[in-house]
């Protein structure tokens, strides 16, 4: 029968039941201090991870816990090195690749115990995300206030960034090393901002019906609408959007202006500005060329015109 132990999955990321595949020992000579070593090569009975495992056990260092029951201090690593219960964001495609790969430098720090190192890399992120987000400023500071100013995180987000540049600042200047929970709280704040601006946003505009913000949303929705459409017609914006006019919550004026100036600069193929009558009152409206993709132009070649 296979010899079984309880062991931290990285991959389960809980203690669970792994399956010893191989193990060697070795122990100090006996004249010296009495300990040894015990290597490992463990395999998870849930997920089938191969890890390896290494006890440290030192029989210079017990304890009593019962008659005649004695236990020695047994100090336990596993590589690869995890943070339990802790859950990456798992699909990291839609972020920046700077800020992705500060983000994982920051947690390969706090998985060492670098904490000190860990609170530069969660406010270099915060930069990162700054530089990608073309926000500016004199510092730091100013930037994450900017970041709220321009409604890209709200104000509790803000403070939040605030500690961590705090955090940062401590570690760069003072060389004061963070505590294990201080990092991991600021890497849990880090990451909420992550999914709001990058996972969050692209998987919403994927699969949810988002509000229409800017000119380049307003555009997608019309092309989107324009492909389904079968006949060319003269329509108003509101017409043309039909049930998608709710998605539009403010700034409907300024989104109409910068559609028309977009198409007087004959920017958006098929579609022409004109002003149109409805109920008798003058009022914005578009005439929409449709080209059926069944008609094709018949060209006739002569075989001797052909240059192949």
């Amino acid at each position: 029968m296979s010899e079984t132990i309880k062991n931290d999955c990285s991959s389960c990321k809980r203690p669970t039941n792994h399956k010893v595949l191989a193990r060697h020992t070795i122990s100090s000579d006996s004249g010296d201090y009495h300990c040894s070593d015990e290597f490992m090569l463990i395999q998870c009975l849930g997920c089938d991870r191969v890890s390896f495992r290494q006890e440290f056990h030192d029989y210079e260092v017990f304890w009593q816990t019962g008659e005649d029951e004695w236990e020695h201090d047994i100090t336990v690593h596993t590589y690869p090195n995890f943070l339990k219960r802790h859950n990456e964001i798992s699909d990291t495609s839609d972020m920046p690749e700077t800020v992705c790969r500060i983000y994982d430098e920051s947690i390969i720090a706090i998985i060492e115990e670098a904490y000190t190192l860990a609170g530069l890399g969660l406010r270099a992120t915060i930069e990162a995300i700054c530089n990608e987000q073309n926000i500016t400023g004199k510092d730091l500071q100013q930037r994450i206030n900017k970041m709220q100013n321009q409604g890209l995180i709200s104000k509790k987000d803000a403070q939040r960034l605030h500690s961590i540049r705090f955090l940062g600042n401590d570690a760069a200047h003072e060389i004061k090393k963070a505590t294990k929970a201080s990092v991991l709280v600021a890497l849990k704040i880090i990451e909420h901002i992550l999914l709001t601006l990058y996972v969050l946003e692209k998987e919403a505009n994927r699969h949810l019906e988002t509000t229409v913000n800017t000119l380049d949303d307003l555009l997608k929705i019309l092309k989107n609408k324009m492909n389904t459409m079968t006949s060319s017609e003269t329509i108003s914006l509101k017409k043309w959007l039909g049930k998608d006019q709710r998605r539009i919550l403010e700034n409907h004026q300024v989104l109409e202006n910068s559609l028309i100036d977009y198409v007087k600069d004959s920017k958006f193929d098929g579609v022409e500005y004109i002003n149109i009558l409805v109920n008798g009152e003058s009022t914005h409206g578009y005439i929409i060329t449709i080209t059926p993709k069944n008609e094709l132009e018949e060209i006739e070649i002569n075989d001797d015109e052909i240059p192949f």
